[in-house]
């Protein structure tokens, strides 16, 4: 033990007589998430939030339909309706310019007679409906039809994303179904005043029956909302804990240039002793770093008007959580500074590693917007366990028991990198230049 406390202490002194180093090493970390947030949320907000997106409109039908539209489109609060530029109404032809300038995204045109058309079209099936109930054994409607087709015309940018114009194409069918179901509703009650005028039969507006409720199955009360910021503090405090490998791996080959390492041995001591020395000066490290970006999602993000990051209640498995992402990247670390025989090849290998490891284990892209084999890799990345175990906490009220799955796979890959880098100086040791 008392071996250990030596080294650990070597290891100490050598960290705290680098002041502006350990600034770095601090505040560097909280800049990348204030910074990387930022983008993220500004980037993901036209899909993630309202972001009023303008469209420009052109109503050349001016009735039920045309009005009842724009109405809509209005009241979905996604959407910013523009219906003249430079106080001069939009024609069609301007629209269509506007877009394919890429001035504007996107571009709808009702057409003239649009409302009589469709009403042309319900009236016909309404009839046929009404003369088939009537007079079932003569039907003298059911040779008349009406192809004439109703054409509500979008123009899209062609850079706009095959995702966003989907969900367009969908909410504005969610408006054409629901102006169709009212007039046909309307057209009946028309039809039966018509069959019966003793009878006064009030008008009834439709009143939609079926609703949707969104609900998070967390199981707590108070819901905490998935966000940007949900996602992007524990994922860059994971990457900036797994960075660690560029000073830890810069500490090991130093040792290993300088001597200092063959003298240590001298002592004598094991190498797993020395590794763990390091690994307690930067376990603290990595904790400080998680902690200060946990407080800058907290406190600084929402000065730049993003969502605070929410903790959840279960702090402890937050913290083991914290310390066993740590173990994690610092034996992936000692492991790289081992079998590493330059500065050069530690940096290199150890940055492009890191970043691989990020992305493919969703910490720049969600795993659920990934497709085929891609989803079923991230599942390999240590990364990706550590961020899973956090949106547990964060989102779904998970306990310490419920993320133990991700716990015992980051201690196994801690286990298994600083056994194989123990092993692998064991069997070469070190050679003084």
């Amino acid at each position: 033990m008392f071996k250990f406390f030596a080294a650990y202490r070597k290891e100490w002194l050598i960290l705290i007589r680098d002041p502006a180093g350990l600034i770095v090493l601090f505040l560097m970390p909280m800049v990348m998430v204030v910074v990387l947030s930022m983008v993220q949320e500004f980037g993901w907000s036209t899909i993630s939030k309202e972001p009023q997106v303008p469209v420009l409109f052109v109503n050349l039908d001016q009735d039920s339909v045309g009005n009842k539209f724009q109405q809509g489109l209005s009241e979905a609060k996604i959407f910013t309706l523009i219906t003249a530029l430079d106080s001069i109404p939009i024609t069609e032809e301007t629209a269509r310019q506007e877009v394919l300038e890429g001035n504007y995204q996107i571009a709808v045109v009702i057409p003239e007679q649009t409302s009589e058309r469709l009403r042309a079209k319900i009236r016909l099936l309404v009839s046929k409906t009404m003369t088939s109930l009537m007079m079932p054994d003569n039907d003298i409607l059911s040779g008349v039809t009406n192809n004439d087709s109703v054409e509500i015309l979008i123009y899209f940018d062609p850079a706009v994303r095959n995702s966003f114009r989907n969900a367009f194409l969908s909410a504005t069918k969610e408006f054409n179904s629901r102006i169709e179901s009212r007039m046909i509703f309307e057209t009946f009650q028309d039809e039966l005043r018509n069959l019966f005028p003793k009878f006064n039969m009030p008008i009834i507006d439709y009143q939609e029956s079926v609703y949707f409720k969104e609900i998070f199955p967390s199981g707590v009360e108070e819901e905490i909302l998935p966000s940007t910021t949900q996602h992007n503090v524990p994922s860059w405090a994971i990457f900036a804990m797994f960075f660690i490998v560029i000073p830890l791996t810069s500490s090991i080959i130093k040792e290993r240039e300088e001597g200092s390492l063959i003298r240590l041995m001298t002592i004598p001591v094991s190498y797993m002793t020395v590794f763990m020395s390091k690994v307690g000066v930067y376990l603290l490290v990595c904790f400080i770093q998680f902690v200060l970006m946990v407080l800058a999602g907290i406190f600084v993000l929402p000065l730049f008007k993003m969502p605070a990051l929410e903790l959840g209640t279960n702090y402890f498995a937050i913290a083991v959580l914290a310390i066993v992402s740590s173990l994690a990247a610092l034996g992936y670390g000692i492991l790289i500074g081992t079998v590493s025989r330059t500065h050069q090849q530690a940096a290199a290998f150890g940055a492009v590693s890191v970043v691989v490891l990020a992305a493919m284990g969703g910490l720049w892209v969600p795993v659920y917007l990934m497709q085929g084999v891609m989803k079923h890799i991230a599942t390999f990345s240590p990364l990706n366990w550590a961020h899973a175990g956090f949106l547990d906490l964060f989102l779904r009220g998970s306990t310490l028991v419920d993320i133990l799955p991700e716990i015992i796979k980051l201690l196994l890959f801690f286990a298994v990198t600083i056994s194989i880098a123990a092993i692998y100086r064991t069997l070469k040791p070190p050679v003084s230049k």
